[in-house]
């Protein structure tokens, strides 16, 4: 997995360029949705231009970043096995330790 240690000290979005179909361009997103991205692409055996590629040619009109968010977001929630049916009753609700990570991750509490 890629290095998301100290991804919370950085800047809110950061701009990087790729070539997505043979153009090049810019894409500004948070710094855990570029490791997102690497991780992708290791696991996939593909470059992040190729990644933007395919991402590209399925969008439609949708914006390129945006679409992206979202293929993150699809690829890894189609990596997590559903959980089987009724499990979780509003009585028994315990967040996992993959959602407590999540959250921490994502939305640090101030100390």
């Amino acid at each position: 997995m890629a290095d998301t240690e100290g991804w919370k000290d950085k800047p809110g979005l950061v701009c990087r360029n790729v070539t997505v179909s043979g153009r090049r361009t810019s894409l500004r997103m948070e710094p855990l949705l570029w490791d997102s991205l690497k991780d992708i692409c290791d696991r996939e055996n593909c470059t992040l231009n190729e990644l933007c590629t395919m991402i590209d040619r399925r969008r439609g009109d949708a914006n390129l970043t945006a679409s992206i968010r979202v293929f993150i977001v699809s690829y890894f929630r189609s990596a997590v096995p559903k959980h089987p049916a009724g499990f979780g009753e509003a009585s028994e609700v315990k967040p996992s330790p993959r959602l407590r990570r999540a959250l921490q991750d994502a939305i640090p509490l101030d100390d």
